[in-house]
């Protein structure tokens, strides 16, 4: 610690960066609004990606529950029109553990009212990606850390859209992948966040017509995304975010993506792909499988299978949402939820074959759920605080 002349303390800058590096992500997003030099300070020589990767190898809190409350459908026996246009809101929560041990639900409503359905809902690297089919397929990015939002620019493609929301690990950079389905052909657009040009570039599909499907996953800087082809056979697709290739992936011959067994599930586990597949649905099968791609070159796969994992639980109504990690828990949500006051979620232990349940309570009037209205859940299991400004 050095002084000067007029008795003002100078502390050298590495002492600085030191000091603030131990700080709380959100405390971070804070001081850069002292001034510009601390502004300077933490947005170039702290570096983002090095706080996320701290973060990352944090044991993490319980998974943080991303709920959508649907505030009115459209009426039956009435033309869509006539009925009540939908809108949503979308929160979080998660439990907060305190200094005490002593664990607090804590909620926030991050998204106010918005009219429509919530679409394409991905959420990559403490930012989360969707869109709405009321906002002329507009794409939407939200920092929970920093409550910034921003709005991609439209994209101008007809028809419907399909977005796929990534993060390439060498330049780290965000990017968002823009689909539309053609019998002919497949257009395809991508932004790079935070790119001057602020524009929607062409790019080349190069596995031809597909029509993806909902649910997208990013590992270690590729997307992965179950798709229908124009003979409806369903195909396993990556997209590299770093070289923006597309590929298709080859998958075991028992590996059900989608159909009379049941739907499968994408999710990272552990860093690597995994698919969590029921043995079938339709005979209300309560043992589940688990394929894993262990080596993503090679395209390698291996198989466990879960006894009685779905035991007592409403097999049909029930969702895979995802893998704690480091644990290593399934965690698994209702599809639609209508309750008053709470929401069930389930932990599935793989090593102990043992399943806990979970209970998010709460008397807001967010749950506080109508005949016409449910509840959407959606877990995320490697939540990390981000920074970074949109």
């Amino acid at each position: 610690m050095a002084g000067n002349s007029s008795g003002v303390i100078t502390i050298p800058l590495d002492l600085v960066v030191d000091i603030l590096e131990k700080l709380p992500t959100k405390s971070l997003a804070r001081f850069r609004c002292v001034s510009y030099q601390w502004e300077s300070i933490i947005n170039n020589y702290i570096v983002i990606d090095s706080i996320l990767t701290r973060r990352s190898n944090q044991p993490p809190r319980d998974p943080h529950f991303f709920i959508e409350k649907l505030l009115n459908q459209p009426q039956r026996g009435l033309p869509f029109r006539s009925s009540p246009r939908p809108s949503s809101i979308l929160s979080y929560t998660y439990l907060y553990h305190q200094v005490t041990d002593e664990e607090q639900l804590y909620h926030e409503e991050i998204i106010g009212k918005y009219e429509g359905y919530l679409e394409d809902f991905q959420y990559v690297r403490g930012l989360i990606g969707f869109s709405c089919y009321s906002d002329n397929g507009q794409f939407r990015i939200y920092n929970p850390t920093t409550r910034q939002s921003l709005s991609l620019p439209v994209t101008r493609l007809p028809g419907s859209l399909f977005y796929l929301f990534g993060y390439d690990t060498f330049k780290n950079q965000y990017k968002v992948l823009c689909l539309t389905p053609r019998r002919q052909e497949q257009s395809c657009k991508l932004f790079i966040l935070g790119d001057v040009s602020n524009e929607w570039w062409d790019i080349q599909c190069g596995v031809g017509g597909h029509f993806p499907l909902e649910q997208a996953v990013c590992i270690n800087g590729t997307i992965y995304y179950k798709a229908r082809k124009i003979d409806w056979t369903h195909v396993l697709v990556s997209f590299d975010v770093r070289h923006e290739v597309f590929n298709h992936v080859q998958t075991p011959e028992n590996l059900w993506l989608s159909g009379d067994h049941g739907d499968s599930t994408l999710v990272n586990y552990q860093g690597k792909l995994g698919c969590v597949c029921p043995k079938n649905f339709s005979l209300n099968t309560v043992d589940v499988d688990m394929w894993v791609m262990q080596d993503a070159e090679k395209q390698e796969w291996s198989k466990v299978t879960f006894l009685d994992m779905l035991h007592g639980l409403p097999s049909l109504n029930i969702r895979f949402a995802g893998v704690t990690n480091p644990g290593g828990e399934i965690v698994l949500v209702h599809k639609d939820y209508l309750s008053e006051l709470a929401i069930n979620v389930y932990y599935y232990d793989p090593k102990t074959s043992g399943l806990r349940r979970a209970e998010i309570q709460t008397t807001t009037s967010l749950y506080r759920v109508r005949p016409s209205e449910n509840v959407t859940i959606r877990a995320v299991t490697d939540h990390v605080e981000n920074i970074m400004r949109l």
